[in-house]
């Protein structure tokens, strides 16, 4: 049987990702509710009146504007939807009406009931997809719950463990740029682990640092003049095919970091084993 993709998953799993992406998209563009005053308004009229007080607004000055900055323009019959649109929308909305809150002072015409139970559902559909919220900055993410990330950040260095969880965000994918970048920052923290992990697992010690050296990650490995790192068979890779290999030395990385990990509790296990035979 060949691999089913993510999308054959859900579809097996009876989650129909179109209609819950209606079902918020009617919750915050359609349906109203009162506020405080007795006022009724769409979630997507209370961020809109509000709109000044986000933080993360730029130079905007009205919801519109900024929908039409960053080219945002959701539509309850999307064409081409895809799983992607639905977290984008999610992320949007729900980093918007984290700031309507008629705790906040600065927030005005706003229904706790009707934020809480938006969240609340944005919450129960990331989880039926198996995805996650992170937040870096105050800002909402949403990505796979991809178990060996989670372990890992939260082994790693705290400024790092964000960049674990972000590599899988689907905004990532096709982007060699921020991958690559990525990588370098977990080279940099295994850098000097290097000897440690070699005495525990040799071979993914010389293949984690072979990626690092020679996949256009550490070093310019595609510039002829640079005769020490150039690689004529980088040269050669399709985005495509170099994205990949970035993804397989991502999951090194990680399978590298949880090695490293293990060492004591291997020893603690070691221990307890030997006090069975006193």
């Amino acid at each position: 049987m060949g691999r089913r993709n993510f999308m054959q998953i859900l579809q097996d799993a009876k989650i129909d990702i179109k209609r819950e992406y209606q079902r918020l998209f009617d919750l915050f563009y359609t349906q109203s509710a009162p506020d405080d005053n007795g006022r009724y308004q769409t979630l997507r009229g209370v961020c809109e009146n509000n709109f000044l007080i986000v933080p993360f607004r730029g130079t905007c000055l009205s919801l519109n504007d900024f929908d039409d900055f960053y080219n945002y323009n959701f539509v309850r019959e999307p064409w081409g939807f895809n799983l992607d649109y639905l977290l984008s929308f999610c992320e949007y909305s729900c980093n918007f009406i984290k700031w309507m809150s008629p705790k906040n002072p600065l927030c005005t015409s706003a229904s706790t009931n009707q934020q809480q139970f938006y969240l609340q559902q944005v919450r129960t559909v990331i989880e039926e997809i198996g995805y996650m919220e992170i937040v870096e900055q105050d800002i909402t993410l949403f990505v796979p719950k991809k178990q060996e990330a989670i372990a890992v950040s939260e082994i790693v260095a705290p400024e790092i463990s964000y960049k674990m969880l972000e590599y899988n965000h689907y905004t990532m994918k096709g982007d060699i740029a921020r991958k690559r970048e990525t990588l370098r920052i977990l080279a940099d923290q295994l850098e000097p682990k290097r000897a440690e992990l070699a005495t525990i697992n040799k071979e993914l010690a010389s293949n984690v640092f072979f990626m690092f050296n020679n996949m256009n990650i550490r070093h310019n490995n595609r510039t002829k003049g640079n005769k020490n790192n150039y690689k004529e068979v980088i040269t050669e890779m399709s985005q495509d095919e170099l994205e990949n290999w970035y993804d397989e030395t991502y999951q090194l990385c990680l399978l590298a970091f949880l090695e490293l990990d293990n060492v004591e509790r291997t020893k603690k296990v070691a221990q307890l084993k030997a006090s069975f035979g006193k």
